[in-house]
């Protein structure tokens, strides 16, 4: 995500769109600008995707564009298909597959797959990154006891979807957040977290 957020700093911009979301996706698991999916070799300077440093990322302070954090939330629905804790990174490729414009539908045109080509390349697709932390498990951790404060990255792992998600809910007034007297920090109360929930109409 870093990089996704570099690559809008580096166009001047206050919003990640979902085009700074795929590139910053495809840069962090490029080796030497090549990008290897199925059968696919995507070269990301023929792409115009210019090398991105997370650490040289100055400008202005940026936020993730509604479309963006809509794909955010589907990669966090597919992980959870998936059985997985978290929306890792090939979730969040996978959360492509239906784009047709942007910097996706580039790709559709250039390499001329289709959604169900692309979530089947993924499949057995894994990046470096991934499988450095198959050969290197986790550590284990002990069951955490509920927190009565939370903070909205806590809230987001609770909910299981993105933190940016849960922000969107404190702006738009769903969800009730506190600061810290005198500082930035915001907390959630669990029990304002368990008000979101309601049950689903089984019709």
């Amino acid at each position: 995500m870093r990089l996704s957020i570099a690559r809008a700093k580096r166009r001047e911009s206050t919003e990640v769109t979902p085009d700074d979301l795929l590139g910053g996706l495809l840069q962090a698991s490029a080796r030497f600008g090549i990008v290897l999916v199925g059968d696919w070799t995507i070269d990301l300077d023929r792409l115009g995707e210019a090398p991105l440093d997370e650490l040289d990322a100055k400008g202005p302070k940026v936020a993730y564009s509604a479309a963006a954090v809509a794909l955010i939330d589907r990669a966090a629905a597919i992980a959870r298909q998936d059985g997985a804790p978290r929306a890792d990174m090939v979730h969040l490729l996978a959360a492509f597959a239906y784009e047709e414009d942007g910097l996706m539908g580039r790709l559709k045109a250039d390499f001329g797959f289709d959604a169900t080509a692309w979530r089947a390349a993924l499949v057995a697709w894994q990046p470096t990154s991934l499988a450095r932390a198959e050969r290197e498990p986790p550590p284990r951790l002990a069951a955490a006891p509920v927190k009565a404060l939370l903070s909205p990255d806590e809230a987001a792992g609770v909910l299981g979807v993105h933190t940016q998600t849960v922000r969107g809910y404190i702006r738009s007034g769903k969800l009730m957040a506190h600061r810290l007297a005198g500082e930035r920090a915001l907390r959630i109360r669990y029990q304002d977290l368990l008000a979101l929930l309601e049950p689903s109409d089984p019709a």
